[in-house]
């Protein structure tokens, strides 16, 4: 079963209204007193997103949870220096055009030979997936078995074609799916 780690309730204009009872736990475990809830109550989910590939990728998302009235889910990770972490992302719409977003822990465990390389040769502008945390490196996108050193992390971040495949996959799966019609 999985477990909701986190999860927060975003009103039509996408303002944070409320957060889940173990929101400032998780904040203060993270390292993040910055994000405890009297500081992000009221304010724009898009403040806490980084990377306009990924504020499209979920402003997608809200808007055919909105629109179709249906629930969307998809795995991402959110990879510590010492741990990988799976999570489920979970949006659940509400009549009013709310969503509830839930972080649900799948799975965590160290990370399999923290080894650190100091940095990407010839590669200056390292972009991390949002979703997956694969680095594009040149044209390619590679999930790494080591770590980059701190400084060297992401610069920047996007989705990747595969992330991008599967979140449509589910946007199409979602519209698909036959709609309930009131009769009059």
């Amino acid at each position: 079963m999985e477990d909701i780690t986190n999860s927060y309730t975003l009103n039509e204009e996408d303002r944070i209204v409320s957060v889940g009872p173990h929101w400032d736990q998780y904040a203060m475990e993270e390292d993040a007193p910055e994000s405890v809830a009297d500081k992000v109550l009221g304010r724009e989910i898009w403040d806490f997103i980084e990377g306009h590939q990924t504020r499209d990728y979920l402003f997608g998302i809200f808007h055919v949870c909105r629109i179709e009235y249906e629930e969307f889910s998809a795995l991402y990770r959110c990879d510590t220096p010492d741990l990988y972490r799976l999570f489920r992302l979970i949006v659940k719409p509400h009549a009013s055009g709310m969503l509830t977003v839930d972080h649900a822990l799948i799975e965590k465990r160290q990370s399999a030979g923290i080894r650190r390389i100091a940095a990407f040769p010839d590669h200056h502008d390292t972009t991390r997936c949002s979703i997956c945390c694969a680095f594009q490196i040149g044209g390619k996108w590679i999930d790494l078995e080591v770590r980059p050193e701190p400084g060297n992390f992401a610069k920047s971040y996007s989705i990747c074609p595969k992330c991008q495949k599967t979140a449509q996959q589910e946007i199409d799966r979602i519209k698909a799916k036959p709609k309930l019609r009131s009769v009059n």
